[in-house]
């Protein structure tokens, strides 16, 4: 995304004082992007993970990564979250598809986030969260025409099946699956944070998972952040 007459220049506002934004990948290739378009202020470590706090355009952000499963996503979000108090938590980094339609390289956005992997009693739907309808949301949908907007599922498997993908695709009618996205929104949902989740398609969750994974990784893993990166340097996001 760049200015011009086509995309106007906003002050994109969550709702009220400054923002401090929290940028976080799987993996830290996935968020070097961000790393590469900002102005680096400090340098340290949380809980053995590495982080960056510096300036993308005017915007202050927060960049780290480095965990796999629910749990690891859990403490580390909460840990970043006490130390740098954000307003506004992103989570960028790749998924598995479990929409036909969908192929390496495209961006999902999630609007909804469940554990695939945890049973609740009676049909229970509780544990299905809704993405914050912020204005930064809003703005994505609005701009960035290339993305699609649904339903990420997680567990704490790497699905490599395609019974087992079919299984969870038509239980949840998903778009994407991945093993970090509920337990980030869970955390920042507690949090009060907004948040959103961007995710890149690198693989199908069948049986050529590993190989499509290792293909297509180093080729789109950095989309995510890209997308924020543009969004960050010409667009002054606000709270």
């Amino acid at each position: 995304m760049t200015r011009g007459p086509q995309v106007p220049f906003f002050v994109i506002i969550p709702s009220g004082g400054d923002c401090l934004i929290l940028a976080l990948g799987v993996f830290m290739p996935e968020v070097r992007p961000l790393i590469d378009r900002m102005l680096v202020v400090e340098k340290g470590e949380e809980l053995g993970r590495s982080f960056h706090r510096g300036i993308v355009g005017n915007n202050e952000v927060v960049v780290s990564g480095g965990f796999v499963g629910k749990v690891e996503t859990a403490f580390v979000t909460q840990r970043l979250t006490d130390r740098f108090k954000p307003n506004l938590a992103l989570l960028l980094s790749g998924a598995a598809a479990l929409d036909d339609s969908l192929k390496p390289g495209e961006i999902v956005i999630g609007t909804e986030f469940e554990e695939y992997d945890t049973v609740f009693p009676l049909g229970d739907r509780s544990g299905v969260l809704k993405a914050p309808d912020s204005l930064l949301m809003r703005f994505l949908r609005v701009y960035y025409k290339g993305a699609r907007f649904g339903k990420l599922v997680s567990g704490d498997e790497v699905v490599s099946d395609n019974r087992e993908r079919v299984r969870i695709a038509s239980s949840s009618d998903a778009l994407a699956l991945d093993m970090d996205s509920a337990a980030f929104a869970k955390t920042s949902q507690a949090n009060g944070l907004e948040y959103i989740v961007i995710k890149v398609v690198l693989d199908n969750a069948d049986e050529n998972a590993k190989a499509d994974f290792d293909r297509n990784f180093a080729r789109f893993c950095g989309r995510p952040a890209e997308l924020i990166g543009e969004v960050l340097k010409t667009h002054y996001i606000d709270k």
